[in-house]
């Protein structure tokens, strides 16, 4: 399947703001206790997101950047914190041929 995100550039800040904007949607949707999100956040452990939300987050991010840096390598059970998830789609764009 084509990337067409060729032409889009993501910013730290945008990727930071289109993963917390996802991880807020998930949480309201599935009625969680609306909890801060920030870097230090354990998406399982603080959120209580299951097994199927993280499933979930990974397919809605990789509909939003056009990338799924967990199918070149990174394992999605190495991935705890809100920042390390930034850290990885952040990593994985910037490394996309342009």
């Amino acid at each position: 399947m084509e990337n067409n995100n060729s032409d889009k550039e993501f910013s730290m800040s945008t990727v930071q703001q289109t993963i917390y904007s996802v991880l807020r949607e998930i949480q309201e949707r599935n009625g969680y206790p609306l909890k801060e999100i920030n870097e230090e956040v354990k998406v399982v452990k603080n959120l209580g997101f299951s097994s199927l939300d993280v499933a979930e987050l990974v397919a809605v991010l990789e509909m939003e950047f056009g990338i799924d840096p967990f199918s070149q390598g990174v394992s999605i059970m190495e991935v705890h914190s809100v920042g390390e998830l930034i850290a990885v789609y952040q990593n994985a764009l910037s490394a996309e041929p342009a």
